[in-house]
């Protein structure tokens, strides 16, 4: 252990509540230290959004000597979370800053080396880092020489907010893009067409929005703007033209690999801003024309959204979803499109007629406007419950389709049957996009 390092952790006292900096600029080197150092110094609490790289100090947390605390799952979180060793606490991003003012002793971030005006970036990650660097009694920051410095006063901190500076020994963290597939495009291809021109679109993070991206650069679409992050299958998007000259992308995080980062190294088409602006709902009011395209978990009948747990399995986490769909609620010409494949991996079908004990509810059915899987596009929007469950029904995949409605009420099932058939003369049905 260097010096400085030595320095920077005696002032991590016990009983100290550690709050790290998320996504690609998780400090990995910093935390390591930090399991180790909980062998030793009591009662140490830490506290985080969605971590990514090296973990290390999940050892300590698995004996017990480190207390572990987030607001969105990483999949090797998600074990540990659902047998209680880690907490989960259920957070939107636009709260996180609110929920970390007095209760940080000490923060762990990532940042790169100042500059020549004593200015260091915080790279890839915007969303609640400045915030926590504010509210935090100890700064702890390591040094990444690789680290990108992208746009915007909120991915910025002086050195002098540093109380000390450590070398970091671990690369950046980054998060490679799932492989495309015929599922996931054909469902963005669907999506696609309810974008229009001189749309706001907000992509959510996995397979199926970052399909959007791409196919967005081959559609017959101009003057976009995305909102929420950048990835690294929005380059293309960037180089099709069909995003806004100028600042084209507005982001809390930098969700990639080194070719977003390299993209967005200095650039001005890409801008980052803490959560206080991206994740605020009254902001994102004033965007004409949001589309939010979010991912889930499952979908019952009803509309309703899980996004967290499954059956009582904690997955992820709430993150921007709400709020992005509360914004694109408000906003002239907004819309809401939760966006999944029909089935789960083991065959499941993802749209389901109840959720089970101990799955939660991340979005109420009146928050969605349209479900889209690869086999259509079900729009809910003034839609009573029955009419739902047919539309909902007629996008599951088609071997789930006739137990679906054989699992809701009677009064229901004969409802919906009588609907689908007579929307099978017109097409699907009415109220479902194919």
């Amino acid at each position: 252990m260097s010096t400085e390092m030595q320095r920077a952790t005696r002032a991590i006292v016990a009983g100290s509540r550690v709050v790290a900096s998320p996504y690609c600029s998780t400090p990995s080197t910093l935390l390591r230290e930090l399991g180790d150092l909980s062998a030793v110094v009591p009662g140490l609490a830490l506290s985080a959004g969605l971590l990514l790289g090296e973990m290390p100090f999940l050892d300590a947390v698995k004996t017990g000597s480190l207390r572990l605390m987030s607001w969105h799952m990483s999949g090797a979180l998600r074990g540990l979370a659902t047998r209680g060793i880690v907490d989960y606490l259920p957070l939107r991003a636009s709260e996180v800053a609110r929920h970390l003012s007095g209760r940080v002793d000490v923060a762990l971030i990532r940042v790169s080396p100042p500059d020549a005006g004593g200015w260091c970036s915080l790279g890839p990650s915007a969303s609640y880092t400045k915030a926590l660097v504010a509210t935090a009694g100890v700064v702890i920051a390591e040094v990444d020489t690789t680290m990108p410095r992208p746009v915007g006063e909120d991915a910025r901190i002086r050195r002098s907010d540093i109380d000390f500076l450590v070398d970091s020994d671990t690369a950046l963290a980054t998060y490679p893009e799932a492989a495309a597939s015929e599922v996931t495009d054909r469902i963005a291809r669907t999506v696609v067409d309810f974008i229009p021109n001189g749309a706001n679109v907000q992509l959510g993070i996995g397979a199926v929005p970052q399909s959007v991206a791409s196919q967005l650069a081959v559609a017959d679409v101009s003057d976009l703007r995305m909102i929420g992050l950048a990835c690294d299958s929005m380059i293309g998007l960037m180089e099709s033209g069909r995003l806004m000259p100028g600042e084209s992308i507005r982001a809390a995080e930098i969700l990639g690999t080194d070719m977003i980062f390299s993209v967005a190294d200095g650039n001005p088409a890409i801008r980052l801003a803490s959560s206080a602006t991206i994740h605020n709902p009254l902001w994102l009011a004033t965007q004409p024309r949001l589309i939010s395209v979010c991912s889930a978990l499952a979908v019952d009948l009803s509309g309703q959204v899980a996004s967290e747990s499954i059956e009582g399995k904690i997955l992820a986490g709430v993150g921007g979803s709400a709020d992005f769909f509360d914004g694109a609620g408000l906003s002239a010409g907004g819309l809401r499109i939760i966006a999944i494949p029909s089935t789960t991996n083991a065959g499941g079908s993802r749209i389901t007629a109840e959720f089970g004990t101990g799955t939660a509810v991340t979005l109420p059915r009146h928050s969605v406007d349209v479900v889209v899987t690869e086999f259509g596009a079900a729009t809910l929007s003034g839609l009573p419950i029955a009419e739902r469950a047919v539309a909902l029904a007629a996008v599951a995949a088609p071997q789930h389709r006739d137990a679906l409605l054989a699992g809701t009420s009677s009064s229901l099932t004969s409802h919906a049957e009588g609907r689908g058939a007579r929307a099978e003369g017109r097409r699907p049905l009415s109220k479902v996009k194919t």
